[in-house]
């Protein structure tokens, strides 16, 4: 068996059909209870041959030793009465009795394993491979005493040959999957219960760990199939319930997932893992009132838990409940006083929750109360920043490029206040001092280039993104970034369609890169494939105002004008300041 030997659910057969391929391994299941029974039978009577078959000699053979015959013998019987060290006593006499015997080694090493003596199993099992090499059995044991032993590294190897020797073998699948769940080898586990829900299509448990293999390798859907086969024999599986919303949610259906987290959480009212994402899904729906009402009972099983307090005192303002969003926040910074980011969670809740001016009156209070904590005039100034005041950020920014004049970070975050302020000239000075000093920063040429297009330096700005492309020039972003500069300014528009190209097969669900290409196209006058991007890109980004502007353009070359005066609008909606979208809706009319 191999990591990559994954075939897809039922294998293209129907499970009544799969009846048919898994009849050997079932007949030879049914031989081995068979076999057990008659093993009792002449360990009773004492029967001569059959005690020989058990010992692996073939039938109608003189058995070369009667002494360890008896060993063989006693061994079994107190086995079947539950004295497992007594039997493996006996079993070790009749294999030093007669040592060309594997089965005798193999089956001493089976029950050393079940008396809980994994050296000793590993060491039977490693003597019965010396007389028998490539023997699955002798494999299956070694490898499963190595994992018993916290050596699962080491027994990954014999069992996948075991089970290569062996494929039929469900019970040596299972251990090698247990095996490679330890080592976190995703895709072998995945592998082995898929051969087994072949083998025995009625293992409603290995249905149900194979939804959870497909579902921890991303294919949600298959896992999804694999879960509704575990559940029809056994829908009340511990955790189904939980799997089933956790897939339900990644599959594009949340309010299916809000439903099948709150029932299991009816059943295990202590799971505040699920709790927690039930709030989240409940905040992304828009249900704050029952968000809030979940939010509480994480903080109740939990109240020392900071990122709990958190999100609590969020839904506390959201719903009304000021006081209590204060004492939550309150709650939250009492274990880490000292702590700044607790401060600009602090900060950060109360920005989301529209109170700008209470959230920089708190910050510079903060800072003053703590003089030593650090970082003071960078908290200070990106809380105004987030405030909507760059220019006070700018000037903070500035205070600590003066305090630490060598250091990047002060830097990058004073060329960045600068951008948002538009102050591209300063933007760009700062950059070309961070670039001295970095030169292989990819993120530093690609701002450099929208600083240099912003004070119309376009071939410049060109420069700096084939600069950025050239460090890495796999990049999604950098090849988006320099094939829409090129579309926007009708450079060299079929480049700029195979750059956008390569960054859409990479993520052909950003939408941001989706646009790029709608505009390319619609450079390159293919406005019947642009409209097809852009209203996609559109549906990604949301209410996205270039977009919108990017998607009116190509409805009027189609002549379809009330649809384009729509997008206008809607980009104006965005961004009213626009003074060239107001003349195209002007003109559209």
């Amino acid at each position: 068996m191999h990591e990559n030997d994954n075939v897809g659910l039922g294998g293209g057969q129907s499970r009544h059909a799969r009846r048919h391929f898994v009849a050997r391994g079932r007949t030879r299941m049914i031989r081995s209870q068979a076999m057990k029974r008659l093993a009792c039978i002449a360990l009773a009577a004492g029967l001569l041959a059959a005690s020989a078959a058990f010992a692996g000699e073939a039938a109608g053979e003189r058995y070369p030793s009667d002494e360890a015959l008896r060993h063989y013998l006693a061994g079994r019987w107190l086995e079947q009465t539950g004295d497992l060290p007594a039997a493996g006593a006996e079993l070790a006499r009749a294999s030093a009795l007669d040592p060309a015997s594997t089965g005798i080694l193999l089956h001493a090493s089976e029950v050393a394993s079940r008396a809980g003596e994994h050296a000793h199993a590993l060491e039977l099992a490693r003597r019965a491979l010396e007389r028998s090499p490539g023997d699955g059995r002798a494999l299956w044991l070694e490898g499963a005493a190595l994992f018993n032993l916290s050596r699962a590294g080491e027994a990954l190897q014999p069992l996948r040959e075991a089970v290569a020797a062996d494929s039929a073998n469900t019970e040596c699948l299972r251990t090698l999957a247990h095996v490679a769940e330890s080592l976190d080898r995703i895709a072998i586990m995945d592998s082995c219960y898929d051969r087994i829900v072949r083998i025995d299509e009625d293992d409603a448990e290995s249905w149900f760990q194979l939804a959870t293999t497909r579902a921890r390798l991303g294919r949600f859907q298959e896992a999804d199939s694999a879960l509704t086969i575990a559940l029809e024999d056994n829908p009340a599986r511990p955790g189904a319930l939980f799997l089933r919303g956790w897939l339900r949610e990644r599959l594009g259906h949340p309010e299916e997932a809000i439903g099948l987290y709150g029932h299991h959480l009816e059943v295990h009212p202590d799971d505040v893992a699920t709790r927690r994402r039930l709030v989240s899904l409940l905040v992304q729906a828009g249900r704050a009132k029952e968000a809030l009402v979940q939010a509480r009972k994480v903080v109740e099983a939990q109240p020392g838990d900071e990122v709990a307090l958190g999100a609590l005192a969020d839904l506390e303002y959201r719903n009304g409940h000021p006081d209590a969003g204060s004492l939550a926040l309150r709650r939250m910074r009492e274990r880490s006083p000292e702590e700044p980011e607790l401060a600009a969670r602090t900060a950060e809740v109360l920005l989301h929750n529209q109170r700008a001016a209470e959230a920089v009156k708190f910050m510079d209070g903060w800072v003053a109360s703590h003089p030593g904590a650090g970082n003071a005039p960078r908290l200070r100034g990106w809380v105004r920043a987030a405030s909507g005041r760059a220019d006070s950020a700018v000037a903070y920014a500035r205070l600590e490029v003066a305090a630490s004049p060598d250091s990047l970070s002060p830097r990058r975050v004073l060329a960045r206040y600068l951008r948002e302020t538009q102050r591209w000239r300063e933007a760009a000075d700062e950059l070309g001092w961070l670039r001295e000093r970095v030169p292989d920063d990819p993120s530093l040429l690609l701002d450099l280039a929208l600083c240099r297009e912003q004070l119309g330096d376009v071939s410049g700005a060109i420069a700096a993104g084939r600069d950025a492309l050239a460090l890495v020039p796999d990049s999604p972003q950098a090849l988006n970034f320099l094939g829409y500069l090129l579309a926007d300014h009708q450079r060299d528009l079929p480049e700029a369609e195979k750059l956008i190209r390569r960054a859409v097969e990479q993520d052909p669900d950003n939408g941001a890169y989706l646009d790029s290409m709608g505009w390319v196209l619609f450079r390159l006058g293919e406005f019947s494939a642009a409209r097809v991007h852009l209203e996609r890109a559109l549906t990604l980004t949301g209410d996205d105002p270039v977009v919108h502007e990017h998607l009116g353009d190509v409805y009027r070359e189609l002549r379809l004008l009330d649809l384009a005066r729509a997008q206008y609008r809607l980009s104006l909606a965005g961004d009213g300041a626009n003074p060239r979208v107001r003349n195209k809706l002007e003109a559209a009319h």
